[in-house]
């Protein structure tokens, strides 16, 4: 199968690896340093699962005038979805399955729209992973894809999906409440990545603290209500027990925000917490905290990316 990686990051590079070990014929979009890494030194994962080392990869910035591909796995982080969707349009058909494995819960109906296609599948992926060098993965955990069909049924793409994903020995499953999983992720991820994000801290560290413990349930049980309102069944009671495993068992997770916040790259607020927001206001819902999270994390990106500008300090 020809398949496109778009965004050849950590998740691109270790999902992008495992099909192309096995066999695929897989272009790795990718630019700048990361790129140059990739045509002049391949790709190496170094993974939990078992090391992989491709010194040759196809890898691109223009997809113009280049053959159409059956699979495109966008990896992109989320405020870069509108620019990706132009870029990969050339080699996107009708028939091409494209799947996002991004953070967020807007950016299926974003890549529809832009590339002309029918409503996509739903996905996410778990995994610990982290881009440590151009051209250089390191997966510590998980890997999986969970993918499915918005309306809950079985489908030809699904059934692509479960062939191509088991013969490149990559974890799937093919759920029918694919839309339940995207939220409780994105409760997650409004939790997690931004609390970590502000405090500096792993994902276990922050579950421990009793202080941003209470941070963490108060962040879910607001996408919760969120997500209820649309009649997307979240189980509040879960919460606890989410906070209580990561304090247990994710002391050395670094989150995406977190890392991205490490290596001073914009940070993905508005696509995580900023929809917790916007989707509320739509419904409803009151999302305080969420909306108090985008604030900081907006001011903290501004600091950071545009270092150097006016500040006023008033004593």
């Amino acid at each position: 199968m020809r398949i496109l990686i778009a965004g050849t990051g950590a998740v691109g590079g270790y999902f992008g690896a495992r099909l192309a070990d096995a066999g695929h014929d897989v272009v790795f979009f990718a630019r700048g340093r990361n790129l140059a890494a990739l045509r002049e030194g391949g790709l190496t994962v170094g993974s939990v699962d078992g090391d992989l080392r491709l010194p040759r990869v196809a890898a691109t910035d223009a997809l113009a005038g280049t053959a159409p591909v059956e699979l495109a796995l966008v990896t992109v982080k989320s405020y870069d979805t509108a620019a990706t969707a132009a870029a990969i349009a050339p080699v996107v058909t009708p028939e091409t399955i494209v799947l996002s494995l991004q953070n967020g819960i807007e950016n299926e109906s974003l890549l529809a729209s832009a590339l002309g296609l029918p409503p996509l599948l739903g996905a996410m992926t778990q995994i610990g992973a982290e881009l440590t060098a151009p051209g250089v993965v390191r997966h510590v955990a998980q890997g999986t894809i969970y993918f499915g069909e918005l309306t809950g049924h079985e489908s030809p793409r699904t059934r692509t999906l479960v062939e191509l994903f088991t013969a490149a020995a990559i974890r799937h499953r093919c759920s029918r409440q694919i839309l339940l999983m995207l939220w409780d992720k994105l409760s997650w991820n409004a939790a997690f990545n931004a609390v970590t994000a502000l405090t500096r801290t792993t994902s276990g560290a922050a579950a421990r603290l009793p202080a941003t413990a209470r941070l963490l349930r108060a962040a879910m049980l607001e996408v919760i209500a969120v997500a209820r309102a649309q009649g997307i069944l979240l189980d509040p009671a879960r919460v606890d027990g989410v906070v209580a495993y990561a304090g247990e068992h994710l002391g050395e997770l670094r989150t995406s925000m977190l890392q991205d916040v490490e290596r001073g790259g914009r940070l993905e607020h508005d696509a995580i917490n900023g929809a917790v927001v916007r989707i509320g206001e739509a419904v409803g819902v009151p999302t305080p905290l969420n909306a108090t999270l985008v604030a900081l994390l907006s001011a903290l990106d501004l600091a950071r990316t545009h270092p150097g500008g006016d500040v006023v300090v008033i004593e």
